[in-house]
């Protein structure tokens, strides 16, 4: 005789819910725990929480930022150098301007430190850095900024 499988599930949902009940207690009971033990805690309520802050690993600095922010990546933050230089513009960036770090240091996002300049204008100035190119003319790879 096959067994029902409708009896099967109603007994294995029994079962998560006793086991539920033993691993978070009699206030468990039907509701889902999703995200309430810790594991899956977002913001401020997760212990990893660094205060919206978070280094890229090219060095840029990202800020936590609403969802719809027009900057927003799509890992939830938005570089803090290009916020830092809409706010001294006092407008949104265009799409063609880039935001240059006039000593290097990615993570350097003091207002002294940022220049507002076109894509092309940006290009040119690091071509021309010496140690860009090899003795042939061609890019070195090694020199990123």
């Amino acid at each position: 005789m096959p067994r029902d499988p409708e009896k099967i599930k109603a007994r294995q949902r029994r079962y998560r819910e006793r086991q539920k009940v033993k691993k978070y207690g009699p206030d468990a009971t039907g509701k889902d725990m999703r995200g309430r033990h810790g594991n899956h805690a977002k913001g401020a309520n997760n212990a990893r929480w660094n205060g919206g802050r978070w280094k890229h690993p090219d060095g840029y600095i990202g800020i936590a930022v609403p969802e719809g922010h027009h900057l927003r990546q799509a890992h939830g933050y938005a570089f803090e150098h290009q916020l830092v230089a809409e706010e001294m513009l006092g407008r949104r960036l265009l799409p063609n301007e880039v935001v240059h770090h006039k000593n290097g240091k990615r993570d350097d996002n003091q207002s002294e430190n940022l220049q507002v300049t076109t894509r092309s204008d940006h290009s040119r100035e690091h071509t021309s850095l010496p140690g860009v190119r090899d003795e042939k003319g061609r890019f070195n790879n090694a020199l990123r900024h």
